[in-house]
């Protein structure tokens, strides 16, 4: 199983979001997720959205993190090789991407993020 990452934008006047862009790694496993959580210090929900300019401060944080402290990080790496550090930092640079791509079209106010 792995995670379906989306980049959308949320209709006025509606509780619905409207995709708008994929990171070119959306969808990493699922055997990420405790990695994610500790190196960005973000306890996120599978299928809640997530305003970009809240996301971004933390996505950067978890690639500094993975990047500088990699034997902290290596202990999360899956045994079965589905799920480690160099997938999670390509995962959220994609991410990372993405975002400020959109934020060049969209005022990141109005960008939210889904795992």
């Amino acid at each position: 199983m792995s995670y379906d990452i989306r980049i959308a934008v949320k209709v006025e006047g509606l509780d619905k979001h409207v995709c708008i862009a994929y990171p070119e790694y959306d969808n990493p496993t699922y055997n990420l997720r405790d990695m994610f959580v500790t190196c960005m210090d973000w306890d996120y929900k599978q299928g809640e959205y997530y305003p970009c300019k809240d996301v971004l401060p933390k996505v950067e944080k978890g690639i500094t993190e993975l990047r500088t402290k990699p034997r902290q990080y290596d202990k999360y790496n899956s045994p079965n090789g589905w799920g480690t550090r160099e997938g999670a930092i390509n995962a959220l640079e994609s991410l990372r991407t993405c975002i400020l791509e959109e934020a060049e079209n969209i005022p990141i106010e109005h960008l939210w993020m889904r795992w």
